[in-house]
């Protein structure tokens, strides 16, 4: 099942035992507008998909979390795809700028490294201010929140090949396993632990 969710509105979620997917988009960028105005999110609230549309979407995510590649214009393509397969229609085109895809690069390289908005923008030859902006609009959120979006990954990726959580705290550049675990928390409202039992 596929849910779309337009933006501010409180939701909770209770799972099975499964491989779920959660994306989050800017309510701000012209892809989540053309969405919500596509699918008439502001009077619907919620719409689902139980169809075959999402089903490719689905294993392709799977497939691409699991690699070991950080490409993130296969991940753009995937939610393109799944976008016109539940909207019928293309979704806006945007291209990123190649100093913010050489600044992602630069991100995934340095994730056991203390990562600085100033160490980045200087590697791409922008101001700070400058990047910021420009990240955000390219990106969709925040350069903190996606350094942290990739720590979280890389260290998920650990914890799916079995490792430790001490191991997977590392691989994501966090601090220790306390770090991890409060990071996780925080962003998905229950332990990776707790989660673990499940």
């Amino acid at each position: 099942m596929c849910s779309i969710i337009t933006a501010d509105l409180a939701h909770q979620f209770a799972g099975q035992d499964d491989f779920y997917i959660f994306l989050y988009f800017d309510a701000e960028l012209p892809f989540a507008q053309q969405l919500e105005h596509k699918l008439s999110l502001n009077k619907n609230g919620i719409i689902h998909f139980l169809g075959k549309e999402i089903e490719k979407a689905r294993k392709d995510f799977i497939e691409w979390f699991q690699s070991d590649s950080f490409d993130e214009n296969s991940a753009k393509t995937i939610i393109q795809n799944l976008f016109q397969d539940v909207t019928s229609e293309a979704p806006a085109a945007s291209m990123t700028e190649n100093r913010i895809a050489n600044a992602i690069q630069l991100i995934h390289s340095s994730l056991h490294n203390e990562i600085s908005l100033e160490n980045i923008a200087s590697g791409v030859f922008l101001s700070e201010s400058r990047f910021a902006h420009l990240f955000k609009e390219q990106i969709g959120i925040p350069f903190r929140r996606y350094v942290l979006w990739c720590r979280m990954q890389a260290a998920l990726k650990a914890v799916m090949q079995s490792q430790s959580f001490t191991q997977a705290a590392y691989e994501g550049g966090f601090a220790d396993v306390a770090h991890l675990s409060r990071t996780f928390t925080e962003m998905f409202g229950v332990s990776p632990s707790d989660v673990l039992k499940q």
